[in-house]
């Protein structure tokens, strides 16, 4: 028998869009009780929280989010 995997592994394989929580920023993720520390390892959007108040994922390293800048479109 195989090992259970979390569902999110299944909607993967299936093809399903995965959405992740979105905020305008850091302070607004931490006023919803998302904060680095109770989620590590998460990723959040936020729509307003890089630098110069632009769009960027933030990832929890369980203390801080971490910005991650958004670049250039995909190819």
């Amino acid at each position: 028998m195989g090992k259970l995997q979390p569902r999110s592994f299944e909607r993967i394989r299936s093809g399903e869009q995965i959405l992740i929580p979105t905020y305008a920023n850091n302070a607004a993720a931490i006023a919803a009780g998302i904060t680095a520390a109770k989620y590590p390892r998460r990723i959040i959007y936020l729509t307003a929280g890089g630098t110069g108040s632009v769009p960027c994922l933030a990832v929890s390293d369980g203390t801080n989010w971490r910005q991650v800048a958004i670049g250039v479109n995909a190819i």
